[in-house]
Order: C-alpha cells, then structure tokens, then sequence
C-alpha cells in the first residue's frame, strides 16, 4: 500500500475516533526543494517513502503524546536539530565509529525522550529504500522493526482498523496520541 494510501486510511479512521489526533500533525508546506536542502544539511538522503511522508505531513506537533501508540513523528526541523547535536556530541566525546549522517530519525518515544525509530540514509541517488530500525537508549540495540517507512504506515493502518489502538485519553476530542490497547 503507497504512503498517500496509508495516510487516507490513517486520517479517516482518526476522523472518527480520535479527531484531535488528526490535528496534532502537522499540516506540510514542505516542497521537494526543502526536502532536498534538508537532505543537505543532514549529510544524508531520506528514502522515497520518507520524502513522501513529509509532503503529507510534517511530523507531529509538539504538544503530540505520539500518533505511533507513544511514538512522536518528528518535524523536519527537529531532525536536523538532532542530527547537529549528535555531531556536536561526536566531536565533543571524539566518537569516531558513529556518523549521525547514517541515522534519520522520524520517531521518538515519548515516554522516555530519547528511544528513536529511525531510519537509514538512502542509497546516493535517493531510491533506496531502508528499514524502519528502533534504538533503545538504555540497552543499545538496533532492532529493524519493519522494511521501509511505507511499510511502517501500511501497517498502523491496519493495525488502526483493527481496534489495536486507543486514544490516550476517555474524551477523543482531547486526545493528544494514541496508546495500544492492553
């Protein structure tokens, strides 16, 4: 199922049971030229599916408790401001096996601020897509959770359809995330 696709069935079941959910993403004016400068800034291409993501949406708002069952999509803004940190730390610490330009990450847990689910750059022509891989701060591990970003999307659609997921609060028009059900 394409990103467009995913994203349809996502708004429509968000429309009827948890409408403030909807309208913590962020609505995107993001163009492929902004795509392609944030691309330059990070060292790093962002998959195919990635890219259309961030026409649909641009991430989460910040008041947001995570669409993802906890997981907060990050605005474009707020990778690049990760990604400048991570080089400050790697030059501050001189850790000289880890390159932050190899990581996008496109989700943070929010319950703890500093698990990711991120993403790998993309091949040099930008056509590669990479898996979807979660970083647990405490235990570092690197875990692929799914093959690409659209298959991520596909996934919570259905998983959405199936009643796996709750708003975060009793009144789904004060919701501001998703849980998974117990």
């Amino acid at each position: 199922m394409s990103v467009s696709e995913s994203f349809t069935r996502i708004e429509s079941w968000l429309s009827k049971n948890a409408p403030n959910v909807l309208r913590q993403l962020n609505k995107s004016t993001v163009t492929n030229d902004e795509l392609n400068k944030a691309e330059s800034i990070l060292g790093a291409k962002f998959p195919p599916s990635v890219r259309e993501a961030y026409t649909h949406y641009n991430g989460e708002s910040t008041e947001s408790t995570g669409l993802f069952g906890s997981w907060r999509w990050l605005p474009l803004n707020e990778i690049i401001e990760w990604n400048n940190e991570q080089k400050q730390n790697v030059q501050k610490y001189k850790l000289v096996d880890f390159k932050p330009s190899f990581m996008i990450p496109l989700l943070e847990l929010t319950t703890t601020h500093s698990d990711l689910r991120y993403v790998e750059t993309s091949g040099d022509d930008g056509k590669e897509e990479t898996p979807v891989i979660e970083w647990n701060h405490n235990q570092p591990t690197r875990d692929i959770k799914y093959g690409s970003f659209e298959n991520y999307l596909s996934t919570f659609a259905e998983r959405l359809e199936l009643g796996e997921y709750n708003p975060d609060s009793n009144d789904p028009d004060k919701a501001h995330g998703l849980v998974l059900k117990n």
